[in-house]
């Protein structure tokens, strides 16, 4: 049986596992993490505050460690180009962790338990995560005037870079958006709270794990997710996960799955 189990959709995947912990890391996704119920795990910031919780917000690009390695966790991460991403960044902060209340998610704590143990099917593990976002979201009132949809140009672009990462240079983009190069860099980092640039190489990592599935040698994975050489792509995992490639594509340490409109959205 595997130790961990990865479940990948359009806008977000769900990492289990039993046991993890990682020197310092930063992704450009934002990140829930979740502990079993009744359990906690430890967070230390880059600047080396260290907070005990058994559920946090992490924004994209916020450095912590992470040490969950007693009791386990999951970990919910979303495409910063989503929907659901711009609503928790806009209501529970884009710039440090947030430690939520353990009654927010009280509810959930039986299905926390399933997904834990692989224990629940693709329908469960979707309704899971739904209504950890509807409950987190709801912990804290929208600014005034505050719409969660994102802007129809950004949506675009960002599709664009899902569809390949590597085929398109900022100009390009900024026709697809309607927009100067510049304009399209404002904005952009102001709805999805990254560069394009960024997001493209978040793009990558995205694709990358999804190929993984396929069982194809790491080295074809990074060539084909636009890494330079299979030594890029384990640098990049390192630093955003503090896991190797190897060990994400080991189907005896990590189960993935993948649904069918993740693979429309993030095409091989």
């Amino acid at each position: 049986m595997s130790d961990a189990h990865l479940h990948l959709w359009e806008d977000r995947f769900l990492y289990a596992t039993h046991a993890i912990a990682s020197g310092l890391t930063a992704r450009a996704s934002g990140t829930v993490l979740l502990a079993p119920p009744g359990r906690t795990f430890t967070l230390v910031s880059g600047a080396g505050e260290r907070v005990q919780a058994s559920a946090a917000w992490v924004p994209p690009l916020v450095a912590r460690r992470l040490d969950a390695s007693r009791w386990g966790l999951l970990s919910l991460n979303i495409d910063p180009a989503a929907h659901h991403h711009r609503l928790l960044a806009d209501r529970l902060g884009s710039r440090a962790i947030r430690v939520l209340a353990p009654q927010i998610l009280a509810p959930l704590a039986q299905a926390c338990e399933g997904a834990l143990h692989g224990q629940l099917d693709a329908a469960e593990l979707q309704a899971l995560c739904d209504g950890a976002l509807r409950r987190i979201a709801g912990t804290a009132p929208p600014p005034p005037g505050y719409t969660p949809a994102l802007d129809p140009r950004v949506r675009r672009v960002a599709a664009a870079i899902r569809r390949d990462p590597q085929a398109s240079p900022l100009t390009t983009l900024a026709e697809i958006a309607g927009l100067s190069a510049d304009r399209l860099t404002h904005l952009f980092r102001e709805q999805a709270g990254l560069s394009v640039t960024r997001y493209a190489l978040w793009a990558k990592i995205r694709r990358a794990i999804q190929q993984m599935r396929e069982g194809a040698p790491l080295t074809q994975v990074a060539l084909a997710g636009g890494f330079s050489d299979s030594a890029h792509m384990s640098r990049t995992f390192q630093s955003c996960f503090g896991l190797a490639p190897s060990f994400l594509s080991d189907p005896r340490r990590v189960q993935l799955s993948v649904d069918d409109a993740a693979t429309r959205a993030w095409p091989a």
